[in-house]
């Protein structure tokens, strides 16, 4: 498996999620890549000591995700599983990477996350949040949000904090034009089942640190939102955040008729 980590700042943040990876994978076959999606400071291999490969990307300016799914598959395609995680998600699990390729097994699984939905409204607002937060150190514990998931249960979406690839999904997905925050999850999960894969979340206990990339940095990420409305002709009104979500959203309405509202598996 490769997992890719996108970063903006928050270098005390992307370590502690790399020193969790490092206490909780099986190292074998791993690779990890940083993307530094233009950081004042430049990201530093040597500032992680891992037991697993690691690369480091640098981009001159704030890519969002989909560039760097995009540069991250392209590393080394010998992976047939590509992944990506927000960087300010934190894992306990140990050797969780088997299980996500253990999950692979299963032949129509085309996408898993570590949150996700087995239900949505037809406004793409989640009915059923499946998760196994731990909520030690981030903003929600599994059961305050939803069901705690154990084992592997069918999604209708899955959030972007972590999302696995089949990589012979990626061809199906659209990597272009997406929004840099919000929606390009569940944008992608409605291209992976409309391309006849199923989604799915496997109970990996973690935490979401909670809005650590981006509420917490809103001064220093605005230019970029605005930039991104910019380049669009969208204007960015209330704010660019807004902005962005009202574009996510519009596109992913885009898929909602044939997005299934509820997740079955024959």
């Amino acid at each position: 498996m490769i997992l890719g980590i996108p970063a903006f700042r928050a270098y005390d943040l992307t370590r502690q999620m790399v020193e969790s990876l490092a206490l909780t994978v099986d190292p074998a076959g791993l690779t990890v890549v940083i993307v530094d999606n233009a950081s004042p400071i430049p990201y530093r291999r040597s500032d992680f000591d891992v037991p697993f490969r690691l690369r480091l990307i640098r981009n001159e300016r704030n890519e969002g995700n989909w560039t760097p799914l995009r540069q991250i598959a392209e590393l080394e395609p010998d992976h047939e599983i590509v992944a990506i995680a927000h960087n300010d998600l934190i894992l306990y699990e140990r050797a969780w990477n088997r299980r996500v390729e253990e999950a692979f097994a299963d032949p129509q699984l085309g996408m898993l996350g570590f949150a996700g939905s087995d239900a949505l409204n037809r406004q793409g607002e989640r009915i059923v949040t499946m998760t196994n937060f731990r909520g030690t150190r981030g903003h929600a514990k599994a059961e305050g949000i939803g069901v705690r998931v154990h084992g592997l249960v069918p999604s209708v979406a899955v959030d972007g904090l972590f999302m696995a690839f089949r990589r012979a999904v990626l061809p199906a997905l659209s990597l272009d034009d997406l929004p840099p925050a919000h929606w390009f999850d569940f944008i992608w999960g409605a291209q992976v089942q409309q391309a006849g894969w199923r989604l799915a979340t496997l109970g990996v206990e973690c935490d979401h640190v909670g809005w650590g990339t981006e509420v917490g940095q809103a001064e220093a990420l605005e230019p970029e939102w605005l930039r991104w409305c910019e380049e669009r002709g969208i204007a960015p009104k209330p704010s660019a955040m807004d902005a962005i979500r009202a574009f996510g959203a519009a596109r992913w309405q885009e898929f909602a008729g044939f997005y299934p509202c509820r997740a079955e598996w024959a």
